[in-house]
């Protein structure tokens, strides 16, 4: 009798250190039983459209996948509302190590700024940045447009009276829109749209006059575009002709950041795995001539780095949104 009580004390008790274990906790048990990580598929989730410079990122890395992980990353797109969806999909999603995702800067600090949201800034481990894109102001080839000038003196005698395409509110594209209506001191009608590929379709289709965007949605097919300026300190490489904003009297610089993230408390031996597997193919010939090919430009950044960058972006991007009376102070 006292060995049957003995027996149905320990149960009880490790019923009850089980239920009031964390989310953490739990997390790290699974990978401590889980010795050959990863044991089946990890999904990897693309905020935007197929075909948009994120997604092409993440298809270049899974060709590079197989080297260094038995089992397959499988994407899986989840679009809308600028990438708050996808990103509300990852920041929720169990940080067991077999689920990652893209992140964007500043997208994930804008969109929580701006408006309620179910995620946070830093509701996701930094895995690592993999691309750094420079942003721009295009037009199609045959537009009448040919100078940033133009377009500016345009907008000054009829405010709002040009359209400018970017993908989704409070998302970089939206950002470097009003970085740049507050330095030219003009303002723009915005389209929001699902991702970059919808930008480039709307705009080669005539829908709208011009599209803020990245130098990888522009750089595969320039001779499409007429782009009226860059947002770097110095004419890109990429583009030589290309004139920056600094250089025509509009002081901004943008770009657009683009990594891995995890949901927040994924162990940190599941987060050091990932890391190195990515570190070694950015590092591959192979791997930077695709991504150049695509119009891609290399940005690779360890995720302690790009989290410090995240927090000083966060400082100045409040503020331009307090500015334009799209935050309260």
């Amino acid at each position: 009798m006292r060995k049957i009580i003995l027996i149905l004390t320990m149960v009880i008790l490790t019923l009850v250190f089980t239920a009031c274990s964390t989310p953490e906790e739990e997390s790290v048990n699974v990978t401590a039983m889980e010795d050959g990580y990863p044991s089946k598929n990890i999904r990897n989730i693309v905020p935007f459209t197929a075909g948009g410079t994120t997604d092409v990122n993440q298809r270049i890395i899974e060709k590079f996948w197989k080297d260094h992980f038995s089992e397959s990353m499988v994407i899986e797109y989840k679009t809308g509302a600028g990438g708050e969806v996808g990103f509300t999909e990852l920041a929720k999603a169990k940080p067991d190590g077999y689920t990652m995702g893209s992140i964007n800067t500043p997208h994930i600090i804008l969109q929580p700024l701006g408006k309620p949201t179910q995620f946070e800034t830093d509701d996701f481990e930094v895995l690592a940045r993999l691309v750094h894109d420079p942003q721009v102001i295009a037009v199609k080839a045959d537009s009448d447009i040919k100078t940033l000038d133009q377009y500016i003196n345009i907008l000054k005698e009829n405010p709002g009276s040009l359209s400018l395409g970017m993908t989704g509110n409070l998302t970089g594209d939206h950002l470097t829109t009003l970085k740049f209506m507050d330095a030219a001191g003009v303002e723009v009608t915005t389209v929001p749209l699902a991702g970059a590929a919808d930008q480039v379709k709307q705009l080669l289709g005539g829908h709208i006059d011009s599209i803020v965007g990245n130098v990888g949605d522009v750089a595969k097919d320039p001779d499409q575009f007429t782009i009226l300026a860059i947002g770097t300190e110095e004419r890109h490489e990429w583009l030589p002709d290309v004139p920056t904003f600094k250089e025509q009297g509009i002081d901004i610089v943008a770009a657009i950041d683009r990594g891995l993230g995890l949901p927040k408390g994924t162990p940190k031996e599941i987060q050091e795995k990932l890391y190195i597997a990515l570190e070694e193919i950015s590092k591959l010939p192979e791997y930077q001539e695709m991504m150049k090919k695509a119009g891609l430009v290399d940005g690779f950044m360890s995720g302690e780095e790009w989290k410090d960058l995240i927090v000083k972006e966060k400082i100045e991007s409040e503020q331009l949104l307090v500015k334009f009376g799209l935050l309260e102070k």
